[in-house]
């Protein structure tokens, strides 16, 4: 997979420690594009979309410039900020366009040691520091990108097989969003979003898909009736299991047996 962008300008790195006191939020988002890697203390982020997380310390958060979100803190929350700005981006993942992505520090520090760089040659001022912190920060994206954000795709990817499996199995029940969203470990808003990236359609889509094709099996077996059918298809009204078989085939049931015997 590519991934390339081209880096504009830093417009800020540096060491900051956020307390209780103060007030941090953005609710329009935040204009640029940031790393924050956790030095000390927690702080949840909390998003106008209704996502939550909490980062703690070697957590690396990248943020995009549309993340509207307010932050919270219990005590002193120290980290390093790097934020800048691009003149355009490609990516198969479109990875710079997800409102945050999140990465854990392994234990060679790599991302600690690499935001440290770029903000110690940011902030030194010596002749030729920003093109020398901007080279970090390729380096930073590089490692950020292919080792986390394709790793956290691909057991994103893996989380949802549980909810796809559980819709196979029960497409005949009421699925609810909630319950999904359980079994893959996440909130419903970003379930909602990895599967439409994955999948390309919504999970009651992909459950209706799955009872139209059993529907379909059901009618070319020649042993129900059209409401045995729509009951084990999970309609309890025929009337809706017949406008829903429509729908989807532009046809009614009893057209569609004609059209098979």
């Amino acid at each position: 997979m590519e991934f390339n962008i081209d880096i504009r300008e830093i417009s800020i790195a540096h060491e900051f420690v956020l307390d209780r006191i103060q007030k941090c939020e953005y609710p329009s988002g935040r204009g640029n594009y940031g790393f924050v890697y956790t030095l000390e203390g927690n702080a949840e982020y909390r998003f106008t979309n209704g996502d939550s997380i909490i980062v703690t310390k070697g957590d690396l958060l990248f943020l995009s410039p549309d993340a509207a979100y307010t932050i919270i803190t219990e005590k002193a929350f120290r980290h390093y900020t790097v934020n800048f700005d691009i003149h355009q981006s490609t990516s198969e993942l479109d990875a710079l366009d997800q409102p945050y992505l999140l990465a854990t520090d392994d234990s060679t520090d790599r991302l600690k040691y690499l935001t440290e760089k770029v903000v110690s040659l940011w902030t030194s001022k010596r002749a030729g520091c920003e093109m020398q912190a901007i080279g970090r920060l390729y380096e930073l994206l590089s490692v950020f990108y292919y080792d986390c954000v394709i790793d956290v795709d691909m057991q994103s990817n893996g989380r949802l097989l549980c909810a796809k499996e559980y819709i196979e199995r029960n497409f005949a029940s009421s699925v609810s969003l909630a319950e999904l969203a359980r079994l893959s470990n996440m909130s419903v808003t970003h379930f909602r979003r990895e599967w439409k990236k994955h999948y390309n359609n919504t999970p009651l889509a992909y459950r209706d898909a799955m009872r139209l094709s059993f529907a379909r099996e059901l009618i070319a077996s020649g042993y129900y009736t059209v409401s045995e059918i729509a009951e084990k298809c999970g309609f309890e009204d025929v009337g809706y299991f017949i406008r829903f078989f429509k729908k989807h085939t532009g046809i009614t049931p009893f057209k569609y047996k004609q059209q098979l015997f």
